[in-house]
């Protein structure tokens, strides 16, 4: 005895495999069927779980309740809470939004702690090379041959030209 698979003539009037959604309640799915466009037959899976944990009936009047155009969100949402429901039935979604909350308040206070400590070094970097200004400049005025090319370093040259008044023209020059 042949079995008859529960396909029905759409409006194109070609033959058509029925949606997940009734194919996982074995019944004849109609052109007016409310889970053809948001169940396909290619994923089960994703009706399965919705079903399991919604149930079919009221997924149903879930969709007829919704505005067509939010539906695809409305389904998306469903397939989301039933999935976290799956991996866990006691807290389901709320306990991922939870963990979510949880990670975005440690890394709120890891960010503000980083912010502190750029201020901090940006403060003792601008003590810093205030302190190695004031000392080069000191320097300068107690022997102006001592020229500092970079913080830290100092390099001693000799004057161009042995007068005094004429040293100045030394430091005008670029290195």
């Amino acid at each position: 005895m042949k079995t008859r698979r529960p396909m029905e003539k759409r409006s194109d009037s070609k033959m058509t495999v029925p949606c997940a959604g009734c194919k996982l309640l074995r019944r004849r799915c109609t052109m007016d069927c409310i889970f053809v466009p948001y169940f396909p037959s290619t994923e089960p899976e994703k009706f399965a779980g919705v079903h399991r944990i919604f149930g079919a009936s009221n997924v149903s009047k879930m969709l007829q309740d919704i505005p067509i155009n939010q539906r695809g969100d409305a389904v998306s949402s469903l397939v989301y809470e039933a999935n976290a429901r799956v991996k866990d039935p006691i807290y389901g979604c709320v306990g991922s939004i939870a963990s979510l909350q949880s990670q975005v308040s440690e890394l709120q206070s890891e960010l503000a702690m980083a912010l502190a400590e750029t201020i901090t070094l940006r403060a003792q970097l601008s003590q810093a090379l205030s302190i190695l200004a004031s000392s080069n400049n000191a320097q300068m005025i107690d022997d102006p041959c001592v020229i500092s090319s970079m913080p830290g370093q100092a390099q001693t040259h000799e004057p161009i030209i042995s007068f005094p008044h004429l040293e100045i023209e030394q430091y005008n020059k670029p290195f």
